[in-house]
């Protein structure tokens, strides 16, 4: 497999040029990378990440002030690092330890980062939260299935989560970009008794699910098998009962999605952390396609028009966090705007036009 080569102003969530980019592979680097200084970056340096180290120790200790930093270290998995050892450093980084990512995926997910428009996505990030906030309440609603739940973001703690747009300084972002996202509390820190306490009623789940694992490989057997026994999911929908941001019962819209509503109801009944909604995620990317497979950047899967996600658990306090799609969904604004998904995808209108006729020039 040929390497993969770019410069550093492929990627434009950095914005601006540093004089110094950073590049943090792992020793399971997988197929090569190599990077060029782009316009106004003075050198690249590439660094492997030693298996005993954590990301933000390496940062602190090997990575100039003002540097942009990229990590892709397939097979482990990266705790963020603390504000203290990022400083001033701009940092992205690409999921490939908690699932596992091939070297297509990791090539394709590479790509999708230099196709995505840092300016577009901070755009369409503004007009949701301008949305949001005006609004009392918000609906999520699949016309498909005719299931709808309401969120009254005004209840209880809400964390507004931004993983899109360009970067500032000191800020860390996924890569590829594109993730808006609402949580009970801090995304990283899983807090027990932590509620979406304003989202109540049904909410569809149909679309690829995704099983992320913290870094015990023993744990990987059990992941695949999760996600296996999940997979149903993408083409036969479950309804989740959900009241005050906590699942109460799951039921199967059809016969062929049985043994996907029965898995999901046994992983609520052995853990009942994973019963509370953690996190009602909004991916915008909409340069990329979902892979096929049990892949953590599908999460910022936007479709055309944004597509709703759910989070339940957070490694390591739960063995797994999942995460699931819900492309047929909505979220709507108290007055039926709709803010992403399905039917911000619709097209209003389209101007007929006729591609059999000569164009009288042949």
């Amino acid at each position: 497999m040929p390497p993969l080569e770019f410069t550093t102003s492929d990627f434009g969530q950095f914005g601006e040029p540093a004089g110094t980019f950073c590049l943090i592979t792992s020793e399971q680097r997988g197929a090569p990378l190599s990077l060029l200084p782009g316009d106004g970056c003075r050198r690249v340096l590439q660094l492997t990440l030693p298996p005993d180290t954590r990301l933000g120790e390496l940062i602190a200790r090997s990575v100039p002030e003002d540097a942009h930093v990229l990590a892709v270290c397939p097979g482990r998995f990266l705790d963020s690092p603390t504000e203290r050892e990022l400083g001033a450093r701009k940092l992205a980084v690409l999921p490939a330890g908690s699932t596992p990512l091939t070297d297509e995926q990791l090539r394709y997910f590479l790509g999708t980062a230099v196709r995505t428009d840092a300016g577009q996505h901070a755009r369409v990030a503004e007009e949701f939260f301008d949305l949001v906030g005006e609004s009392d309440r918000l609906a999520v609603v699949d016309d498909v299935s005719g299931t709808e739940a309401e969120f009254d973001h005004r209840l209880g703690e809400c964390v507004w989560n931004q993983q899109a747009g360009p970067l500032e300084a000191g800020d860390q972002q996924i890569f590829p970009p594109g993730k808006l996202s609402v949580t009970a509390a801090e995304i990283t820190t899983f807090a027990p008794d932590a509620r979406l306490l304003g989202l109540s009623g049904d909410l569809t789940l149909r679309g690829w699910p995704i099983v992320h694992r913290h870094n015990d490989p023993a744990d990987g057997a059990e992941q695949q098998r999760l996600f296996d026994a999940l997979s149903p999911l993408v083409a036969n929908a479950v309804t989740l009962h959900v009241a005050a941001g906590i699942i109460e019962g799951v039921t199967p819209q059809t016969a062929a999605a049985t043994p996907a509503a029965e898995e999901l109801d046994k992983l609520l009944s052995d853990d009942p952390r994973y019963r509370v909604i953690w996190e009602l995620g909004f991916g915008i990317n909409t340069t990329m396609e979902i892979i096929p497979a049990n892949c953590g950047p599908n999460e910022v899967y936007g479709a055309t028009g944004g597509v709703v996600n759910l989070g339940l658990g957070v490694t390591p306090t739960t063995r797994f966090a999942l995460a699931f799609s819900c492309p047929r969904s909505s979220l709507l604004t108290s007055d039926g705007t709709a803010v992403l998904g399905a039917r911000k995808a619709v097209r209003r209108g389209r101007m007929q036009r006729r591609s059999s006729a000569s164009c009288g020039c042949h």
